[in-house]
């Protein structure tokens, strides 16, 4: 299991955790922690690689200006 993988699954486990808690507080704080432990997992998939393929356009907004 890539360390992506794992961060998902962590974020699956909060935002379950939020839909059985009955405190209001409580589902807050965990919907932030899924949304912490998503925003890891998008993150680690950046830095370690990915499926995700950018579009033509991200690519050519990528490439360093070049001087004529």
């Amino acid at each position: 299991m890539t360390e992506a993988e794992e961060f998902r699954q962590y974020a699956k486990e909060a935002m379950l955790g939020s839909l059985e808690s009955k405190d209001e507080s409580e589902k807050r704080d965990l919907l932030e922690l899924a949304t912490t432990w998503s925003q890891a997992a998008l993150l680690s998939d950046g830095v370690f690689g990915s499926s995700f393929t950018p579009s033509p356009r991200d690519a050519d907004e990528a490439k360093a200006p070049t001087r004529s």
